[in-house]
């Protein structure tokens, strides 16, 4: 969520994730948000800097210090999970590191979440998604989950009234004054029941070239 030029909520915190490891970026996934020095989109209309998907990413072995892998696991097809990861890693160097977030699981957040009507994306438990991870060979090094109820009634607003009305009229429609910042105080406070799940993780085994 972004207002008035600041960076709030989910990618404030991705963004502070990410700010946290140096060097050359990758952010897969970029939808129209530009959090990394190259972003890579399957949907022409995000503007990506590349057109690809997370299964067959257009890059060497090893060329990326960190890589964003930020609220997308959600929408690929179930138990498609290790492929991602696996040409993730690939890209990823050595001592890279791999930020990922992911929509926490939790019931009322799930009931809201219109995405999940119109796209049928799946949430994830802190424990499933851990557990997917530590399976496919990662080292876990930062995890928690923030945000509240303001995020998802800002999604249903979007859904619902923001991106219908600028369709209709050709530009950005903003959303209602004060709830990104409302939004944004809740990412400031880690919970178990938050609504988004965040992740830093290390590759411990031996790189895919």
């Amino acid at each position: 969520m972004v207002s008035r030029g600041r960076t709030l909520g989910r990618l404030r915190v991705i963004e502070q994730l990410a700010r946290s490891n140096n060097g050359f970026s990758l952010s897969v996934g970029s939808k129209s948000t530009k959090l990394a020095d190259v972003n890579v989109d399957p949907n022409k209309g995000a503007r990506p800097d590349i057109l690809a998907t997370v299964f067959h990413l257009p890059f060497g072995p090893e060329l990326f210090d960190t890589i964003l892998f930020t609220d997308v696991l959600q929408y690929l097809p179930v138990n498609t999970e290790s492929l991602a990861f696996s040409e993730i890693r690939r890209c990823l160097k050595r001592t890279g590191r791999l930020v990922l977030s992911v929509p926490n699981a939790i019931g009322v957040f799930t009931l809201l979440d219109p995405d999940r009507w119109l796209l049928g994306n799946h949430p994830y438990t802190v424990e499933k998604i851990s557990r997917i991870m530590v399976g496919d060979g990662w080292r876990i090094e930062h995890l928690t989950a923030s945000g509240g109820i303001w995020e998802a009634i800002g999604l249903l607003i979007y859904y619902l009234i923001e991106y219908p009305l600028s369709r209709i009229l050709g530009r950005e429609v903003p959303g209602p004054l004060g709830l990104g910042e409302m939004a944004d105080a809740q990412y400031s406070r880690p919970s178990g029941s938050g609504y988004t799940i965040f992740m830093v993780c290390s590759w411990k085994g031996e790189a895919i070239l």
